[in-house]
């Protein structure tokens, strides 16, 4: 058999449940059936988690914090969320792990902290000068997966955001993505911005200006891109299997879909890096933090599918 994948979990935000989520993850033992973790971040914050190094080997990331007050929104938990990332992808760069499994930040505490990036894959885009990195949201066991051609920003900046360029590529990074996973010619789908795909042009002209020369291009390059089709009929021809996967144009275009169908099994992978970057796709879960209530359904999901990739 071959050897399991070394893989990074970061700590998150401390604030939230991250460490929760990853010392759970271990106890159940199914973390280390699929890869040979190792934590990265402020041993302080881990060990009020449950961490022992028994459960698993830790880098430390030296910043002398003392312990974050769960539930709140705090520049040194910013800092340490940031610092274990930063570590771990590092870590990653120098191939002393294959991949990470990154858990959820405050992007408002990376805000107060200073952090020049605003989420992780901008971090990627920037720092590993990765300008085609792409977020993938995913439910790796209900096969649903679906790229976002914009990601992190006000719903009313999305039509602004958008051009053809933009598009395609994403609709190229999923169909690249797809093809780790052995779907060979995968059959793509692109949603609509407005409501029934603009309604020939009634409802808006976005699909018309923006959308169909995107199609086009795409099929000229030899990706089987469908559409613009209406977003409600795009998720339910997905969930079908007649399409296998959705260019999705804003953050909850993909999430409530997949968060109805999937619940907490969501993952968010960065495609586009050196390395495997893969994480749970909920939050920081601020209002449960610290109440040993959280569930590493999301953690564990992401855990699989790094495992996964690092095999393909």
């Amino acid at each position: 058999m071959a050897e399991k994948p070394r893989l990074a979990f970061t700590s998150g935000d401390p604030a939230g449940i991250g460490p929760e989520i990853v010392v759970k993850a271990l106890h159940s033992g199914r973390l280390q059936r699929v890869c040979r973790p190792i934590l990265v971040g402020e041993s302080l914050l881990w060990r009020r988690a449950g961490w022992t190094p028994e459960l698993a080997p830790l880098i430390e990331t030296r910043l002398g914090l003392h312990s974050v007050r769960y539930g709140t929104t705090d520049k040194n938990a910013g800092r340490a969320s940031f610092a274990s990332l930063d570590a771990a992808a590092r870590l990653a760069a120098r191939k002393v792990v294959r991949g990470l499994v990154t858990a959820p930040i405050s992007k408002k505490a990376w805000k107060a902290a200073g952090i020049a990036y605003p989420d992780h894959t901008e971090y990627f885009r920037a720092v590993w000068h990765r300008p085609q990195a792409h977020m993938i949201l995913a439910s790796p066991r209900q096969n649903l997966w679906s790229i976002l051609a914009t990601r992190h920003i006000p719903l009313a900046e999305v039509p602004s955001r958008l051009d053809s360029a933009t598009v395609l590529s994403a609709a190229q990074a999923l169909g690249a993505a797809l093809a780790l996973l052995k779907k060979r010619s995968p059959r793509l789908g692109l949603c609509a911005l407005n409501p029934h795909a603009g309604e020939d042009g009634i409802l808006g002209r976005e699909e018309k200006a923006l959308l169909a020369p995107a199609v086009k291009s795409a099929r000229r390059l030899g990706l089987d891109l469908r559409g613009p089709i209406p977003a409600d009929s795009a998720w339910r021809l997905h969930t079908k299997g007649i399409l296998e996967g959705l260019v999705t144009l804003y953050h909850d275009q993909a999430l409530i879909a997949l968060k109805a169908c999937a619940g907490l099994e969501i993952v968010n992978w960065t495609v586009g890096l050196p390395f495997v970057r893969v994480s749970p796709g909920h939050g920081t879960a601020f209002d449960i933090a610290g109440k040993n209530r959280a569930d590493p359904a999301g953690l564990l999901a992401a855990a699989e599918l790094a495992a996964t990739l690092c095999a393909s």
